[in-house]
């Protein structure tokens, strides 16, 4: 079989996310936060490999007769600062250390790192008396710093800025010791170390007010047994987290509603909001299709924000895979398109309209064992025969069309008919232009010109839009799922499902390839939430 064209592998450091754990109980600091650990090391560790390079240079330059006579120890220093700051990039970027540890690391780090800038500069700063006005040392401003960069504890920045402050005065004792130089006198070394004093003082005060941020934060990202650690997107009135259970290893997708979404100038509304928040659980939480997003738990936190829990999928959204990868094998997409009916039938069943059907919409991931694996999200905007018209008019803003103009079926558009199953099925055959063509059914257009175009226009075949031959028994079934009239479509999500198993062109997207495909640009699991197509807009 001839492979599908290939494109850049996926590997995004977004979809880096490991658990960590300070080491501390109670609050810690946040996810995000000590995920970028490795990061700020790196950062500072140039940093320093910069401004040690430079300030030899400066040096060399400028120092006289006084640098002269220490340039063993200056260039000493200057080769165990590169090569220590070095050894950090390797470690946070190539090692296998937690966050946790990293910090542990990184405390060493800035006390060797002071040590090395008191042995290079004390001699030059603490014996060469011609100042008498207060200076800020080096160490000053390292032990400064270094804590804003990479927070830590208030005690571990304590211990490490007070060990990183007090190697200048040490340096000049073990220089003293060594007999090459003079101690000098109380007013010279009150002035010489003040600085870092001070400067360890306030590192010490910023790290507190640093670290109880980030409690806070931690507290406020609590939602009922889950702990929020990864804004993974947000847009409409939800916003969605990865998450992680108190008790429980398996991470989470945890979706809440934004503050600003609920109206809060306007009660009635913020009410609507709420319920509809709540209905979307209760309904998602009914279904138990395979290829259904799967709701484990749903509530109201303290602070009145309402969210539900679903499982982490570990994959991409129909919309994103045809933009990065361009239009779908037949074979591909007649198994995509079928698990979508396995799972709106069951909806259908239940009496449930999705209304929002788009690619945006259907996630394919890697599902246990199984790969190609379909799941249908979001519904939000569920119609139920149990709602009736009042109240499912409550639940909607005045005047607001609900679902996506690009795939929106004409009953809808029009709001002169009974919208039902076939609603669905009329998007799900735009979902499955999408994938075939790469192009939206009516394009070019405005929102409300393309809705129009829904309720009036022929599409284009599907022939005459892409260069390949594709499948002609499936183009002409979603054709069929695109007519005006609910009547001419599939009456069922299962025999429309039946339809396209009939074609017999699954087998044309083998195990083997896909196997292939996942391993090429997804070599290994990663725990991708589920990006709704409230959060994308």
């Amino acid at each position: 079989m001839t492979k599908p064209k290939t494109h850049r592998p996926i590997t995004e450091d977004a979809f880096d996310f490991g658990l960590v754990s300070t080491g501390r109980r109670g609050p810690q600091l946040p996810h995000d936060l000590l995920r970028d650990v490795a990061r700020r090391l790196q950062f500072v560790a140039v940093l320093i490999v910069v401004a040690t390079g430079l300030g030899t240079l400066v040096q060399e330059l400028t120092g006289g007769g006084a640098w002269r006579d220490h340039r063993p120890v200056g260039y000493g220093a200057l080769v165990a600062a590169w090569l220590t700051s070095g050894a950090i990039v390797a470690v946070a970027r190539w090692g296998k250390l937690s966050p946790a540890r990293l910090l542990d690391v990184g405390i060493a780090y800035e006390i060797v790192v002071a040590a090395i800038l008191s042995f290079s500069g004390s001699a030059i700063r603490w014996f060469v008396q011609d100042a008498t006005f207060i200076t800020w040392s080096p160490i000053a401003v390292w032990v400064l710093i270094y804590p804003i960069i990479v927070p830590n504890t208030s005690t571990r920045t304590a211990l490490a800025s007070l060990a990183a402050a007090a190697t200048e005065p040490l340096a000049v004792i073990a220089f003293v010791v060594l007999g090459r130089d003079v101690m000098p006198g109380l007013d010279v070394f009150i002035r010489k170390v003040w600085p870092n004093v001070a400067a360890a003082g306030i590192a010490i005060g910023v790290s507190r007010v640093v670290y109880r941020l980030g409690e806070q934060l931690s507290e406020a990202r609590q939602m009922g047994s889950y702990h929020l650690e990864t804004l993974l997107g947000k847009g409409g009135m939800g916003e969605v987290w990865r998450a992680t259970h108190r008790m429980l290893a398996r991470p989470a997708a945890v979706k809440l509603i934004r503050r600003d979404a609920l109206g809060e100038r306007d009660t009635s509304s913020a009410e609507r909001a709420l319920r509809r928040f709540e209905r979307e659980a209760r309904v998602t939480a009914s279904l138990r299709s395979p290829y259904t997003i799967e709701l484990y738990d749903f509530g109201i936190s303290q602070n009145g924000t309402f969210y539900y829990v679903m499982e982490l999928l570990d994959g991409i959204d129909l919309q994103s895979l045809v933009d990065r990868f361009g239009p779908q094998p037949s074979g591909r997409v007649a198994r995509i398109l079928r698990q979508a009916c396995h799972s709106l039938y069951e909806a259908h069943q239940a009496g449930l309209v999705h209304r929002d059907i788009k690619p945006a919409n259907i996630f394919l991931c890697r599902y246990g064992a199984d790969l190609d694996w379909s799941k249908v999200l979001d519904f939000g905007i569920v119609k139920h025969r149990s709602f009736g018209d009042k109240d499912d008019a409550k639940l909607t803003e005045v005047g607001a069309f609900t679902g996506t103009p690009a795939y929106m079926p004409p009953e809808m558009v029009l709001g002169d008919g009974t919208v039902d199953g076939r609603a669905d099925l009329y998007s799900l055959g735009c979902v499955g232009y999408w994938l075939l063509t790469g192009k939206l059914v009516f394009e070019g257009m405005n929102p409300m010109a393309v809705m129009a175009a829904h309720a009036h226009q022929q599409p284009k075949p599907i022939a005459d839009r892409v260069d390949t031959t594709e499948h002609p028994g499936l183009a002409a079934l979603i054709m069929t799922c695109l007519a005006k009239d609910p009547a001419g479509r599939p009456s069922t999500a299962l025999e429309l499902g039946r339809a396209i198993a009939a074609l017999g062109i699954e087998s044309e997207w083998s195990e083997e390839d896909i196997a292939w495909w996942w391993h090429e640009y997804f070599p290994e699991p990663a725990a991708q939430a589920v990006a709704e197509p409230a959060l994308r807009e």
